[in-house]
């Protein structure tokens, strides 16, 4: 038995590269240890590993999910980049201390280091070919200091710009309360939106705060251009404003064309508690006298303020003394 294997073996051509017609099968211990041997077991196996595969695909999915909604930033030239017709800024916005420190920092960058976002005009009207969605005054930084704008490019409806421009900037709480009414009313004139509460649906906003915002958006421009600023209009003036020229139209336009006149300006306060002065209601004054002369003025103003003014030297130390003794006695 041991000669006739010995004899078979020397047969056999170990320098040849053809395989041996019967292959040798492969011992039992050599098998991987994971290796399904039942039915059952290799159907496992398979559900195991197409779970896997499924698995794979899913993650890879979204990376390519991911990848296609990645904003890229492109360097724009900002003489092709112009404002949009919803736009929000008022001139005013970019005379502020806070735009020249926007202006510098990007001068400084040479560049804008947050993004603005533009949409790519349909019918190129000039030169300009991208409208910006948000990021005006960035932009106007950039087209000042004469450099690239960095902006990511977007395809959008008119509406989906104005909410993409609306909720930016509502995030930013720097729009003053009559930009935010511009905003609101050029939409709604633009039929942007069927309603003021739609509107509000759609951008997250609130429709109070908005219908305020539009109010004073809509003051005539006597009214607004007595205050140095439109961007000095407060939320809170809407209601008293909008009253008084329900009542006295005439009256109050006439006071807002001399306040708008008078030099040097007021600060916006006052300018405000003026043009609340109702004619009917003007400051009532008394003149003073003491033997004979006129020694001071006791005014009472529309809204029960109380102002008394004596001459210096006018009374004597003890005559001022029962003067102040009367006004404590009478409030206390």
């Amino acid at each position: 038995m041991n000669r006739s294997l010995r004899e078979r073996g020397r047969g056999i051509n170990f320098d040849s590269d053809e395989e041996p017609a019967v292959p040798s099968p492969t011992p039992r211990a050599a098998l991987p240890a994971d290796r399904p041997r039942t039915g059952p077991g290799a159907f496992s196996a398979s559900l195991a590993m197409g779970r896997e595969v499924e698995a794979e695909n899913a993650r890879l999915r979204e990376r390519v999910t991911a990848l296609e909604a990645a904003d890229v930033v492109e360097l724009l030239d900002p003489e092709e980049v112009g404002p949009s017709e919803y736009a929000n800024r008022d001139e005013a916005s970019f005379a502020t201390q806070e735009f020249e420190v926007l202006r510098a920092e990007i001068s400084s960058a040479g560049r804008n280091v947050q993004p603005i976002k533009v949409r790519l005009l349909a019918t190129p009207k000039g030169k300009v070919r991208y409208e910006i969605v948000f990021g005006h005054r960035r932009h106007r930084a950039c087209l000042l200091e004469r450099v690239r704008v960095a902006a990511v490019v977007d395809r959008l409806s008119d509406q989906e710009l104005f909410v993409e421009m609306e909720r930016e900037n509502r995030a930013r709480e720097n729009l003053s309360p009559w930009e935010q009414g511009q905003m609101y009313s050029r939409a709604l004139d633009k039929k942007l939106f069927p309603s003021l509460r739609r509107m509000a649906e759609l951008t997250g906003g609130n429709a109070g705060n908005m219908s305020v915002a539009i109010q004073l958006a809509t003051l005539p421009k006597e009214v607004v251009e007595a205050f140095p600023s439109p961007l000095d209009l407060q939320f809170r003036w809407a209601a008293p404003l909008t009253q008084a020229l329900r009542d006295q139209p005439q009256a109050l336009l006439a006071r807002a064309k001399r306040l708008a006149e008078q030099k040097p300006t007021l600060v916006a306060k006052d300018v405000f508690d003026l043009l609340l002065e109702r004619e009917d209601t003007a400051p009532a004054a008394e003149t003073l006298s003491l033997g004979g002369k006129a020694i001071g003025r006791l005014t009472v103003d529309g809204r029960g303020g109380l102002s008394l003014k004596i001459k210096g030297g006018a009374l004597a130390p003890e005559q001022v003394q029962r003067v102040r003794e009367a006004i404590f006695k009478a409030i206390g």
